[in-house]
Order: C-alpha cells, then sequence, then structure tokens
C-alpha cells in the first residue's frame, strides 16, 4: 500500500492545477536503479503527474483523493511508503517515508534498501 500525507495531497492538487492538467491526473510514483555517485545507494525514486491512461500492469492506490499508480518492477520497492511534503528554500519538496529503506543520500531522491532475509537466505543457497 502507498499512501500520501494530507499535506502531500494538497501539493499534488495544487500542481495539478497550477500545470492545467485534467482533474482525474494521477501520481506516478517508480524507482530505476541509479542511486547518486559515491553515497552508497542504489535506486532513484521517480515521480511525476500522469494525465494519461492505466498503462498495463500499473498497480492502482487511492490516498486523501488521489489516484497512486506504480509500476510492476517498482512495486517491490515502493509498498509501504508514505510520500509527504517538507518546506525547503525552493518550495515545497517531496520526501519518501519509507520503510524499506536502509541508507539514503542526503538529497533524498535515491537510497538503498534493506534485503529481506529470506532473499538473503535464497541467495546464498544458490
Amino acid at each position: 500500500m502507498i499512501t500520501l500525507t494530507a499535506k502531500a495531497a494538497e501539493v499534488v492538487r495544487s500542481d495539478i492545477e497550477r500545470d492545467n492538467l485534467p482533474p482525474a491526473t494521477a501520481l506516478r510514483l517508480g524507482v530505476v536503479h541509479d542511486g547518486c555517485k559515491d553515497s552508497g545507494t542504489q535506486y532513484r525514486y521517480v515521480l511525476e503527474l500522469d494525465p494519461e491512461t492505466v498503462r498495463p500492469g500499473d498497480h492502482i492506490f487511492e490516498s486523501e483523493g488521489i489516484e497512486i499508480r506504480v509500476d510492476e518492477p517498482s512495486l517491490a520497492h515502493l509498498d509501504g511508503v508514505q510520500l509527504g511534503v517538507k518546506q525547503s528554500p525552493r518550495g515545497n519538496e517531496y520526501m519518501f517515508l519509507n520503510p524499506r529503506v536502509e541508507h539514503s543520500c542526503i538529497c533524498g531522491s535515491t537510497f538503498s534498501e534493506v534485503i529481506p532475509e529470506i532473499q538473503v537466505k535464497r541467495a546464498e543457497a544458490h
């Protein structure tokens, strides 16, 4: 399950309105294999507003009245995430509260995750 804080949902709605996107625009979350140099991270969060139709393989969530779409490969890295917002000198910035994160870069956009013990045991068996 993926959720938004009330403030994050408010910012998403504001961004949709600011960009003149259709009211049914969804928030698309994903992960790519790309960490920050010298940070020890291995994944980067991807976030965008998606006014298009659902793509094959998308998992759909709803939180605070916002539809959230996640592609199949990213779901394992994002399950349990709560998307929040923090104020910065540059304005609102999204922050990912991810229970799987073991280490993240200071930028907040890249991370390494805890590998469940069962996966480690399977890897050692091969």
